[in-house]
Parts: structure tokens; sequence; C-alpha cells
């Protein structure tokens, strides 16, 4: 008996929690996977176009820079030019890293943000509905057990009042037999 009520509430306690929940959270986290990825596969293509840009603007500066010049000074010249190309060619490529890196971020929390809502709001909606069913268990529980000891109280008192009845037929009897044996042995003294 012990053995089957114990599986009975296994089942219970199982067949709360269901198990819809815990596959809309794998597919919320693999859907928030598939989005961080795009955002991270779109940074890293981004960042190489720049890197890229870079590159090739700097090695058709420093093509310039290596021509052959008429007059010495002109050198000097080519490479101040140089100089303040790649400074600026600098600038403007951490400006761009700098500009992708904030949109990154800011894409990643409001990713991060907008799935810890919904799976804030999942957790919250299954935890209400396991409470639900746990409530109503419970509330379903007692109505049985509340039945079961009445019922068990009935059946206490009638079989009380049926021994109750028993013995006193049985004293009764017992009384009238007495009064009898001593009515009849009386009978015989007096004849």
């Amino acid at each position: 008996m012990t053995t089957q009520n114990t599986q009975t509430a296994m089942f219970d306690i199982q067949s709360l929690f269901d198990p819809k929940g815990s596959q809309d959270l794998f597919k919320t986290m693999a859907s928030m996977n598939e989005r961080m990825t795009e955002i991270f596969v779109d940074a890293g293509t981004r960042s190489v176009e720049i890197m890229t840009a870079t590159t090739k603007q700097s090695l058709s500066n420093l093509r310039e820079v290596a021509q052959v010049r008429k007059e010495p000074a002109d050198y000097a010249k080519a490479y101040s030019e140089f100089a303040q190309k790649q400074m600026d060619l600098l600038k403007r490529s951490a400006q761009d890293v700098g500009e992708l890196t904030q949109k990154t971020g800011t894409e990643t929390q409001e990713l991060t943000s907008e799935v810890g809502e919904e799976v804030n709001g999942k957790v919250a909606a299954s935890a209400k509905e396991a409470t639900e069913k746990f409530s109503a268990s419970a509330k379903e529980a007692g109505e049985k057990f509340t039945a079961n000891a009445k019922e068990a109280s009935e059946r206490l008192t009638a079989s009380t009042k049926e021994a109750t009845d028993k013995f006193n037929s049985a004293a009764k009897d017992a009384a009238n037999k007495s009064a009898s044996d001593k009515t009849a042995s009386a009978s015989k003294k007096s004849s």
C-alpha cells in the first residue's frame, strides 16, 4: 500500500511540471544563440571589411611614398604627407572599429535583456501553473482525506452502535434468562 501511495505521489509531483515549458525554454535559448551568432558574425565581417579597407589604403599610401622624386626636398614632403595620411587612416579605422564595437555591444545587450524578460515570463508562468496544480492536488487530497475520515467515523459509529445493541440485547437476554431461571427454580421449590 505504501509503495502504491509513493508511486502515486511521484506521478502527481511529476505532473505538476509541464515538459512543454522545458521545450519552450530550449527553443528560446536556441533562438537567442542563433541571433547572437548572427550579431557576432556580422560584427566580424564588418571588422574584416574595415581592416581590409585600411590595409588597401595603407598600401596605396606606401606606393605613393615609394615613387621616385626629382628633388630631394620632395622626399621630405612625400614622407610628411605619408605620415599625415597614415595618421588620418588610423584615426578613421579606430573610429569605425569603435562604432562597430558599440553597435555590437548595444545589440547584444538588447538581445540578452529581451531573452531575459522572455525567460522570466515563461518561468513565472510555469511556476504559477505548478502552484495552481499543486494547490488543486492538495485540495483534492484534503477533500479525499476528509471524506475518508468521515466515512471511517461513520463506520466506527455504526459498528459501535451495533456492538452496543448486541451487548444490550445479550445483557437483556441474560437478565431475562436469569429471571426465568429464578422463576422456574422458585416454582420447583413451591411444588
